[in-house]
This record gives C-alpha cells, sequence and structure tokens, in this order.
C-alpha cells in the first residue's frame, strides 16, 4: 500500500475506537445466531423473528413445551415447568430465513440454499464477497473487486445480483435485519448493500433466499434474499493467521482474525464475546500478467497493435496520441500548429521514439513522437484493499422465558486504485470550459521568456501534447460502518392454543465514505501553470507537490447512508388441525433511511474552469424517508401432507409510495421421499434517491462508423486516427421525481426428493417479472450518436454535447462526448430457468471405513432473460453480452454451476470444488436492436475497441477447480492450504465486454489471476 493510503489507517479513528468500546460495553446493538441441525428434534417455545431468530435451548434447566412445536403436547403452566430431555448439550438456537413462524410441522415452500462455516472453510471461501459470487444463481450485473478496479461508480465495494437482475433486486441482511446503502450507488442508480465490510469470521451460516421476499422483508427483496447468520455464542479463545500469493509471486493476501468469549447460556445465562479481524489483498496490475493482458499489442492474438504513437508500415505514425513525453511545434494562432511534432525532451521517452508523418500536419513534414503502451503503464486487475473489524457481542438470559441480544460492529474498508493521467488538452465533465487550444505562451505572466517554449526566442507560441504522466490518478474509498442492534424475544404461556411469543428489535447502521482523489486536474489548473510557467513539461521529474496539487487539487468528498428500523411481532399457535398447529404472527415496523451523496465535481457556474476535467464523475444523490409496514403470515397444516402458508406486508413510504405484498407457500408430501412445493408472490423496489432525485453521467464504449465523418480524420496510411478509435461516451442521466415503484410477480415450483436420509435432490422452476422498470430513457445511444455524427434531428427530450476537436484535424466535425437522457418506467423486465441442488453425506465402508464423502452442488440455468422497452420491442439477453449497458458487458451465460466433494480421513479433509459458467455470444439486443441476438455482425465488439480481434462471435465457457486441505494436528490447532485454480485454466478472451481488459471479471476472474495459494493456521484454546 502506498504511503499516501496508509495514511488513512494511521491518523483517523481514535474517536471510532472508543466509540466502538463504549458500545461494546454497554450493550447498544445485537445480533442472532446460528440454526440448528435439522436432524435434531427440539421442543421448545420458538419466539418469532421476522429475519433472523436465535431460541435458547439448555440441557441442565427446565425446557417448556408448547404446541407451536409439538402437537402431541398441550400448553399449560404445569407443562412449562417440567424438564424435558435435549439431544445436544449447551444451548442452540433456532433461525429460519423468509418467514415469521418456527413450526418445525410447517415446512417453507421457498428454495433456500444454506451455506454453514464448514462448507464455506472447506471449500476456501475467505470472505462473504468471494462465498456470494460462487454461487450459481447470482447473474449478470453482480459488483466485483475487478470492475471496481476498472472505473465502477461505486468503486471499493461488491455486491450480488440474483438471477441477474441486477444489486437492487436482491436484498442482504445480517441476522434478518437490514443494513445500510454503499453511499455510492451502482452506476450512479441502484442501491445495494456493500458485502465487503462484512466481518466472515462471526458468520455461522449463509441462507440464500431464492424467490420473493417482499412479503416477509418489504422492498428490494425482489429477485431474492441473501441473510448471514453471526454466531452467538463462543467460549474461549479463537484466532486465525494466513496468507497467500499467485504462482507469480505476486496478489500477496494476508488475513488475521481472534475471539475471545465468556460465559455460558446454559450455565452462567449469558455469553459476552470479542472479536477483531484484519485482512489485506494487494493490487494486482494488468503489467503483472502474461499475454495478452499485460499490453495493448494484441497482434499475437490476431488483434492489431493498440500502443500509442507506433511507426505503420508505410512509415507514418499511426495511433498518435498524447504521452508523457510532450510534443509541441510552432502554434499558427488559430488552434492548429505549423509543421511537425518534435519531442521537448526526447530523454523522457524511455521506450521508442519514431518518426514520420503525423495526420494533420503539413505534407512532407516529419514529426517525432513517443510509443506507449497504457494497458502496461496504467491499467489494474483489482485494487489494493484492506478491512478491519471489530465486534462485541452480549447475549443474556432474562430468566427462563426471555433472551437480551446485543451487538455492535465497527468496520473499515479502504480500496486504493489507480488511474491513467490526464492530457494538458482537457476539458470539464461538463464540456463547459476546456484547454483544447492551449499553448505555451512567449513571455509568462511575469514578463520571463518562457523556458517551456523552444521558439520564444523566435517569438511564435508552441502547441503542446503532454499527458500528466507524474501526476498517475488515484482514488481512495475509505468507508467505515457503525452497525448495532438489540433485541428481546421471549415466551408467555397460555390457557388456549399455543403460547404467547413476543420479539421486539432496533438495529440501526450508519455507512460513511469518504473518496480521495488526485492527480485529476482543473482547467484553471492547468491553464494557471502554462501562463505562469510553474509546471516543468521539460523535465517533469523536478516539480513539487506543491506545483501538482495547483494543478490537481486533491478532490475530497463525503458520503453518508443511514438506517434506523425498529420492529414487534407477537406469534402465536391458534387451534389444532390434522396436520399440526395453526399459527398466526403479526408485527409493524417503522425505517428511516437516509443518502447523502454530494457531488465530487460540480459546477461553479461564476467560474467554470474551477471544475475538474471528466475523469472524475459528478453523480449525485440526496434524500431521506420514512417507511411503515405492517406484516402477517399464517402457518396452516391442512393435513400432515399438506402444508399452506400465507403471509403479506404493507408498506407506506413518505414519498408517498405504498405497496401491498401477499405470497402463498405450498407443500405437498406425497410420499416420505418426496415433496412438491411452490410459492407465488408480488414485490415490489421504490426508486432510488438517485433515480427520483440525483445525476450521473455513466461511460459505454462507441465507435464511429459514418465513412464521411471517418474520411475526414484519418492517419498518412488512410486508416481511422487516434481520434477516430472507439471510445467512452458519456450518458448523462437526470433523476425523475415522478417515477413510481418497480411491481414484481415471482413464482416458485419444484420438488425436493430424499431417496435416503442422507441423500437430497432439489429442482425449482422460477419466473420474476418487474414491471414498470426503471431505466433511463431506453432510446439507443447509438442511434443518437449516429443521427449527431450524420446532422440529423435528435428524439425528443435528448440533447449531445460535443467533444474537444481532434488535433490533428482541428477543423473537422467534432465526435459527441456526452449524450443527456432522463430515467423513466419502461415496460418490463423478466427471466425464469431452472435450479437444481444435490448434496449427499455418505461414510465409506470396508476398507474405507474410515473415509466419509460428502458431495454438495448446485447449478442454475437462465432460460430467457428478456426487456420489453416502449417503441423497441422485445430485447432477449439470455447467453449474450446483453444487458450491456446495465451490467457493464458482463453478459448473461445459460449456465453456471458449483460442485463440492469433501472426502474426511481422520484428521485429515480435502474438498475438490468445481466451478461453471457456460459461454455466451457477443451479442447485445439492447445495443443493437431486438432479434440481433443470434447474428454475430452486431457483435458489440466494434465498438468496445478497434484493435482486438473482430471477428469473434462467442465467449467459450470457463472451468475452474479449487483444492483446499485441512489437517487437524490436535484438539487445538489445525493447518490448512487453499490451491486456487489448482489446474491453472485461462480466462476465456471475451473482446466484447468493457467492465476489464479481454477477459469477463464477472466469470472468469481466477482464470486472469492463475493458480494461487494460501496457507493459514487456526488456533482454539
Amino acid at each position: 500500500m502506498t504511503e499516501r493510503a496508509q495514511k488513512y489507517f494511521t491518523k483517523r479513528h481514535l474517536k471510532s475506537a472508543a466509540l466502538l468500546s463504549f458500545s461494546a460495553l454497554t450493550g447498544i446493538m445485537s445480533c442472532n445466531a446460528y440454526a440448528t441441525d435439522k436432524t435434531k428434534k427440539i421442543h421448545h417455545p420458538k419466539p418469532h423473528s421476522s429475519a433472523a431468530h436465535t431460541i435458547p435451548v439448555h440441557s441442565n434447566v427446565a425446557v417448556p413445551v408448547t404446541p407451536a412445536t409439538s402437537q402431541h403436547q398441550k400448553a399449560s403452566i404445569a407443562a412449562a415447568s417440567q424438564p424435558e430431555h435435549i439431544e445436544a448439550s449447551g444451548s442452540e438456537h433456532m433461525i429460519v430465513t423468509g418467514t415469521l413462524l418456527h413450526d418445525p410441522n410447517l415446512r417453507n415452500a421457498s428454495p433456500i440454499t444454506r451455506l454453514n462455516t464448514k462448507d464455506m472453510q472447506r471449500r476456501g471461501l475467505k470472505t462473504v464477497t468471494q462465498m456470494l459470487q460462487s454461487i450459481s444463481s447470482n447473474g449478470s450485473g453482480n459488483l466485483t473487486s475487478a470492475f471496481s478496479a476498472n472505473g465502477a461508480f461505486a468503486q471499493g465495494a461488491s455486491a450480488p445480483s440474483m438471477h441477474g437482475l441486477t444489486v437492487d433486486s436482491t436484498l442482504v441482511l445480517m441476522d434478518g435485519q437490514r443494513l445500510s446503502y454503499y453511499p455510492l450507488s451502482d452506476d450512479g442508480e441502484r442501491n445495494f448493500v456493500d458485502t465487503n465490510w462484512i466481518p466472515m469470521s462471526l458468520i455461522q451460516t449463509v441462507d440464500v433466499k431464492k424467490d420473493g421476499g417482499s412479503a416477509t422483508y418489504g422492498a428490494d427483496a425482489v429477485a431474492g434474499v441473501i441473510n448471514m447468520i453471526t454466531r452467538k455464542e463462543i467460549q474461549g479463545f479463537e484466532g486465525n493467521a494466513e496468507g497467500g500469493l499467485n504462482q507469480r509471486g505476486d496478489g500477496g493476501h494476508q488475513r488475521l482474525y481472534a475471539t475471545y468469549g465468556h460465559g455460558s447460556l446454559a450455565r452462567d445465562g449469558y455469553n459476552f464475546y470479542v472479536n477483531a479481524e484484519y485482512q489485506n489483498d494487494d493490487a494486482l496490475y494488468n503489467r503483472q500478467l502474461g499475454y495478452p493482458f499485460k499490453t495493448s499489442d494484441l497482434t499475437g492474438i490476431g488483434g492489431t497493435n493498440g500502443q500509442t504513437n507506433i511507426l505503420a508500415s508505410d512509415g507514418s505514425i499511426a495511433n498518435f496520441s498524447a504521452t508523457p513525453a510532450a510534443m509541441v511545434r510552432p502554434s499558427n494562432g488559430k488552434g492548429g500548429g505549423v509543421g511537425g511534432w518534435n519531442l521537448l525532451n526526447p530523454s523522457n521517452c524511455k521506450t521508442q521514439i519514431v518518426r514520420g508523418y503525423a495526420a494533420g500536419t503539413p505534407a512532407g513534414s516529419v514529426s517525432s513522437a513517443c510509443t506507449q503502451d497504457t494497458v502496461n503503464n496504467y491499467s489494474l486487475i483489482t485494487p489494493e484493499d484492506r478491512r478491519i473489524e471489530a465486534t462485541g457481542h452480549l447475549t443474556v438470559n432474562v430468566g427462563p422465558r426471555a433472551e437480551w441480544t446485543s451487538m455492535f460492529t465497527y468496520s473499515q474498508n479502504l480500496s486504493y486504485s489507480t488511474g491513467s493521467p490526464a492530457s494538458v488538452r482537457s476539458q470539464t465533465q461538463a464540456r463547459l470550459a476546456d484547454t483544447r487550444n492551449i499553448v505555451l505562451p512567449v513571455y509568462l505572466s511575469n514578463g520571463q521568456l518562457n523556458p517551456n517554449n523552444p521558439y520564444a526566442a523566435q517569438g511564435t507560441p508552441a502547441q503542446i501534447y503532454y499527458t500528466f504522466g507524474d501526476m498517475v490518478p488515484t482514488t481512495t474509498e475509505f468507508s467505515q460502518n457503525f452497525r448495532g442492534s438489540t433485541r428481546l424475544s421471549g415466551w408467555q404461556p397460555s390457557h388456549w392454543g399455543g403460547n404467547w411469543n413476543y420479539d421486539v428489535n432496533f438495529v440501526g447502521m450508519n455507512t460513511k465514505l469518504q473518496q480521495t482523489i488526485t492527480g485529476v486536474p482543473t482547467i484553471n489548473g492547468i491553464r494557471q501553470a502554462v501562463a505562469n510557467g510553474t509546471y516543468n513539461f521539460i523535465e517533469p521529474w523536478l516539480n513539487t507537490d506543491a506545483v501538482r496539487q495547483s494543478i490537481a487539487p486533491t478532490n475530497v468528498m463525503n458520503a453518508l447512508t443511514q438506517m434506523y428500523s425498529g420492529e414487534a411481532v407477537l406469534s402465536k399457535g391458534l387451534f389444532h388441525l390434522p396436520g399440526g398447529m395453526v399459527n398466526l404472527a403479526v408485527g409493524a415496523n417503522v425505517r428511516y433511511e437516509s443518502l447523502n451523496d454530494p457531488s465530487a465535481n460540480p459546477v461553479n457556474f461564476s467560474d467554470l474552469g474551477a471544475q475538474y476535467t471528466g475523469k472524475i464523475n459528478p453523480f449525485n444523490a440526496v434524500g431521506s424517508r420514512w417507511v411503515e409496514s405492517g406484516f402477517y403470515e399464517v402457518g396452516i397444516p391442512v393435513v400432515k401432507m399438506l402444508s399452506i402458508d400465507t403471509s403479506g406486508r404493507f408498506d407506506h413510504y413518505s414519498e408517498g409510495f405504498s405497496h401491498f405484498s401477499p405470497k402463498v407457500g405450498v407443500n405437498f408430501r406425497p410420499l416420505h421421499e418426496l415433496t412438491l412445493r411452490g410459492t407465488y408472490t408480488n414485490g415490489f423496489r421504490v426508486p432510488s434517491f438517485a433515480e427520483t432525485g440525483g445525476s450521473q453521467v455513466g461511460y459505454v464504449p462507441y465507435a464511429i462508423t459514418d465513412k464521411a465523418w471517418l474520411a475526414q480524420h484519418q492517419n498518412p496510411n488512410g486508416t481511422p486516427n487516434n481520434y477516430a478509435q472507439s471510445y467512452s461516451i458519456g450518458l448523462n442521466t437526470a433523476g425523475n421525481p415522478n417515477l413510481k415503484p418497480e411491481i414484481s410477480s415471482n413464482f416458485t415450483g419444484g420438488m425436493v426428493l430424499t431417496p435416503a436420509s442422507n441423500v437430497t435432490l432439489s429442482v425449482d422452476y422460477y419466473y420474476i417479472k418487474k414491471s414498470n422498470y426503471i431505466a433511463p430513457n431506453p432510446v439507443s445511444y447509438k442511434s443518437v450518436a449516429n443521427a449527431y455524427i450524420t446532422g440529423q434531428a435528435l428524439p425528443a427530450g435528448v440533447s449531445v454535447q460535443p467533444d474537444i476537436p481532434d488535433v490533428q484535424n482541428p477543423t473537422a466535425p467534432v465526435r459527441p462526448a456526452q449524450i443527456n437522457l432522463g430515467y423513466i418506467n419502461t415496460s418490463y423486465v423478466m427471466t425464469d430457468g431452472v435450479e437444481a441442488e444435490f448434496s449427499a453425506n455418505v461414510p465409506l465402508r470396508g476398507f474405507l471405513r474410515d473415509v466419509t464423502w460428502y458431495s454438495k452442488g448446485e447449478a442454475t440455468w437462465t432460460h430467457r432473460y428478456n426487456m420489453s422497452m416502449p417503441g423497441l420491442g422485445i430485447e432477449r439477453f439470455a447467453g449474450t453480452l446483453g444487458p450491456y449497458n446495465t451490467t457493464s458487458g458482463s453478459g448473461t451465460p445459460q449456465w453456471r454451476a458449483n460442485w463440492a466433494n469433501t472426502v474426511i480421513y481422520k484428521k485429515l479433509t480435502a474438498t475438490a470444488t468445481v466451478y461453471y459458467t457456460s459461454g455466451y455470444k457477443t451479442t447485445a439486443e439492447d445495443a443493437n436492436g431486438p432479434n440481433t441476438a443470434n447474428d454475430c455482425s452486431t457483435s458489440v465488439i466494434p465498438s468496445n475497441s478497434s484493435f482486438v480481434p473482430q471477428n469473434q462471435c462467442s465467449v467459450k465457457s470457463f472451468w475452474d477447480v479449487d483444492l483446499t486441505l485441512n489437517y487437524q494436528l490436535n484438539k487445538r490447532v489445525g493447518l490448512y492450504t487453499n490451491v486456487y485454480n489448482i489446474f491453472g485454466f485461462k480466462s476465456p478472451y471475451d473482446f466484447g465486454t468493457y467492465g476489464a481488459y479481454l477477459y469477463n471479471s464477472s466469470w472468469s476472474q481466477a482464470g486472469v489471476i492463475g493458480r494461487s495459494f494460501q496457507f493459514g493456521v487456526n488456533v482454539s484454546l
């Protein structure tokens, strides 16, 4: 980590540490516990939690029996005083995701995948983000750390996207309670919960609910719910130390955690523990990889040489552009120059100096320029990331019938990334001020002859072409999370039906983000440095930090999100049916949420040149709201083989939105080995603060194809010059306060087959449709840009801002820089498919009797992913790179699967996990129109890059195999080794995506990193 980044961990947090210590001791927060093994029979009252509820069960104290848990027992005060045998010692806890009820006679009809601690350890999943990225239902639009390194809006954050419906339709919970949003929205539009900060050492299980959850949890639970359940009780000391690197010797990884707990709920009536966790992952740059990922020269894979300033076969200079070796020529006083370009100081070129004719210069002139490989110099695979976390947790039995839990967590996450330097010929983000015609004057503002201008003695200004190589932009995202909750849950005996169960809880969380950007100039800074001569263009390494700071002042933006939620739930068994007790739960919730995300690059209309260049995006959003909710659930075990569950929730938003979300689930078990299940639910997603009142500028690749325009922007050999290559065009989208909520319909139907007690297979069909889908104006940005290029009329309500002129052809037509749009409610987006899971636990026999084989796998097949846009028809994305604009070109592979096989032999455990993602076409109907998915002539590749091979129609599938070895030395010490991508499978080339360079970071990140290793030790005392 750089010295600049380290300062964030050495100066800022004494106050936060004090707050942590106080909060942990006073117990202002809460958490819930791990679910019991389903094979254990537990008979006790089950107080309710709408999210994740903990039930204390003590083997050495009286435990009441209620009809809510055993239909053969009747509740009474006398029964409550009778002890009962419990199969497990100590304390056990039950958590149920996606339901308000906890009657074991009622099976959850929703398809839920559960990963416990052992699953994650065996598979080598060390972070919540890593775990969520591995699940097969995590689809297009997910956020990875690699995408954060490539100019993402929400740099420094990661998030899942269930069924590919983007991150704003997946609800992420901790212990069933909401978390605050990350202050920066995905694409400046979509709210999401960052998973990078979550302490993995506290996670006991992760439940992935794969159908809608709005009837229980409210907004955002459209495509699924992810509930991370923390550990409730820890006794003694637990510690871990881990380190790793990849086979090249880079990509360093370090992880430490320590936990100490005291007290037994069963014996002492309380448990308190503290936990701390640290993790650091080094940055990985393209230059550290092998060919072709480390270079702009793609001739070796059938492309062309994309390096800047190379010598063409006819002796001219191709891909002419600015580099850190400044080029100058006499100015003609009209925005152009006289003669060829010359290197101001040839010694600044550390690669190759080329000489030849450059387009835009007089015929017969010779220019000199420096070759540069921008990918090798600046491109980043993954940012440097560091996380520190501390938690205090307390659970107390409040008499024999109640339990109080509180928890406080402080976590900080720092992400540090770099970019490519700005040009001296730039413009502000708003395109209202620029330095496109800037020249080095003859005299400085103090009257001195300009030492930077080699033509000053002749009285001629100098045109300059240069990038500030000594000011490489850096972005530091430093987020701090303060989360706490408290919960009181218990029961009271009843003389009719089941006992009364109650749960009252509160959770609050603030996420503070400080974004610090360096190395990005303001227009005023460039102008003043040139006029005053303070910047040394001849010997840039001699410039002082003060000079650089005057050109590119450090940009600091502070953003904040807040979330506070209070909830109360009451549940009771009402009466018996042949299948068991009918249970009812009712509850209410009040929530406050707010976002303050100011623009990091606002326009000062009294001083237009004060704005930074376009390398700092001006997206912003601000807002706050109250949400009031009431909900219920009724579980009806009609007969032993048939149970019905119905639930609903009404949410009212202070902005004027209201919605009722009903749900019905049915379980039918005609055979002991077979269960048929299905659910239907309606849900919703309210517009984000960014969609109603913010603005953002996103960038997508665009290539100009108009022959008349290209003819005016050519290299000497007749090929398009650097200005005419594919580039990133801005899409400026403004908020719309009149947006309506998205409304969803969700259906699942399938079966669970259990041919043996240790083998389970489930298969479920899913269907999700979101109406009133919120999106930027669906007009094709390509059609708008093409109309601008050819001089045609633009669509109503759409405008275009021009780019700066081509330095080689300053009088030729300019290209479009930014298209101005707005958010609207469009028609709908829908997806459907099939998900399957398999698990088996098989003790072997004979000479292998000491060996146990455990197998677990899941697969998701996306049948359709369609979007209907007004006036455009239906766009189909399954098996292509679509939706291209909303997923950064990550696309929608139709198959994703994983299969983990574990062999346990005495003290040794070995696990091999296979991951698979199917291939896809390089087309995208949201980029090129409906009915083009199977037409390779409409591939998005030409728009993304002019240098990659242009004939790729499909991207190959990707396989990855991870191996984990665990050896338990004794009861206290265990050793482990993780080998990721053990067979060294390479990422398939993807020339269409723009979320990473030449590969798709959403599906094949392991392939570009290569084989990597981690080694660690676990200690328990």
